[in-house]
């Protein structure tokens, strides 16, 4: 992805903006230089290997990022404008919620394609210095950029109920998804696996009709429960001590379900990207 804007963002707000393509002599705020948004230092984590195959599974994960932004400030003398002014903006977006958080925004065409965010660990503004720069470190305990608004899949009723196909062509990186579906005959247990058979996750339950079974493999957000006459009843203890959460890899994803007995409400996810 290419990156017009920079936006910083603080509690929902923003702070400031930065132009990435080219000089913005309106804007008191200039990027001399970004680093940390590369893919830097992937791990690969073994986690299981395959029940046919005998592959051996591995997530490839990225330790915590820290994004270092280095701005020069540009202030406007003849409106009484002056470094202390802009500094002390940026100083406030530090900490202006509980959560603490800052969040950086990349932008495309007016487009936000995705977002990290993390906390503010090292803000250096030395005022006695000739040059009027600032730099501050983000430090983003999850270092996958992701994107704000969820990607749907629209055309469920054409979805295939045992060999669901799923696409995703903008991600770079493997991420989770949520699920929805409600059962229209009983069914034990409930089978999510890979097409080849070498990895599933069964659901040692028996679903009545009418109820009705919300997934997540999400980062951070893994859930699983059945929602029955307005009641809810967590399932992770159903769960196969083998069983092998489900993601959506970039591109083509081809899956298998041992019931077409359900009709899916909702599959959708966010987009994730290692870097820019």
């Amino acid at each position: 992805m290419r990156i017009e804007r920079i936006a910083l963002y603080s509690n929902d707000s923003e702070v400031v903006n930065f132009n990435m393509v080219g000089p913005d002599s309106s804007n008191p705020y200039t990027i001399k230089g970004i680093t940390g948004l590369d893919a830097d230092e992937i791990v690969p984590r073994y986690y299981a290997s395959g029940l046919v195959s005998g592959t051996k599974f591995n997530e490839l994960a990225l330790g915590p990022r820290e994004v270092g932004v280095l701005i020069d400030l540009k202030p406007n003398y003849r409106l009484s404008q002056h470094p202390a002014d802009l500094r002390g903006t940026l100083m406030k977006a530090i900490a202006s919620s509980r959560s603490g958080k800052i969040q950086l925004r990349f932008i495309e065409g007016g487009v936000c394609w995705g977002a990290i965010e993390g906390f503010v660990i090292k803000f250096e503004a030395p005022v006695s210095a000739r040059d009027t720069e600032v730099k501050f470190t983000i430090r983003c305990d999850d270092p996958i950029i992701r994107s704000l608004g969820v990607t749907s899949q629209n055309d469920l009723a054409t979805l295939d109920k045992f060999d669901p196909v799923i696409i995703d062509p903008i991600s770079t990186s493997p991420h989770g998804f949520k699920m929805k579906i409600t059962f229209n005959d009983s069914v034990t247990p409930y089978t999510f696996s890979g097409q080849a058979g070498d990895w599933y996750l069964n659901i040692d339950y028996t679903f009545l009709s009418g109820d009705e079974l919300y997934f997540s493999s999400e980062y951070g957000d893994k859930y699983l429960y059945v929602v029955r006459s307005a009641i809810t009843t967590q399932l992770m203890d159903k769960l196969d001590p083998d069983s092998i959460w489900p993601m959506i890899f970039p591109g083509e994803n081809v899956y298998h379900i041992n019931t077409a007995d359900y009709d899916y409400d909702e599959w959708y996810w966010y987009e994730t990207h290692w870097g820019v």
